[in-house]
């Protein structure tokens, strides 16, 4: 095998090393914008919730749809006090909250998310891009010097 075959045949895996990481940090960088729409539609759903009860200290019971299969099938359901409702906190606690502390806590699981969470995935995901940049100008450089020999 010649010396430029090597280098040829090489590019093929950091483009490969490339896919597999960025693929990762994509795929949890989506997962966290998941999170962060989730947690906005409930939040808009407790604010038309707690507009409804105009702040009533009794709550009538509310008929709704309710997802049970990821947006795939929804079943009718009775909340019999919408005063309360229950939240994933992260970690798979779920935590009881009033409408309002709801709203509360989910402002500021959002601010979260966006501010740690996905702020430090995108910055994992553009330091791989910048490293396998780097990798594949090196491989360049070695072929061009292979070539001029």
């Amino acid at each position: 095998m010649r010396r430029v075959d090597k280098f040829t045949a090489m590019p093929l895996y950091p483009s490969k090393a490339n896919q597999m990481n960025t693929g990762i940090s994509l795929n949890e960088r989506e997962e966290t914008e998941a999170e962060i729409c989730e947690y906005a539609q409930l939040r808009s759903k407790l604010q038309m919730i707690e507009a409804e009860s105009d702040g009533s200290a009794s709550a009538e019971p509310i008929n709704t749809l309710t997802d049970i299969a990821h947006q795939s099938i929804f079943c009718n359901a009775i909340i019999s006090n919408p005063r309360t409702v229950y939240v994933h906190t992260g970690f798979g606690f779920h935590v009881e909250f009033t409408i309002k502390e709801a709203i509360a806590f989910i402002d500021k699981r959002i601010i979260f998310l966006q501010n740690h969470i996905l702020k430090h995935r995108v910055e994992v995901a553009m330091g791989i891009a910048e490293d396998v940049e780097k990798a594949l100008e090196i491989l360049e450089e070695f072929k061009e010097a292979d070539e001029n020999q």
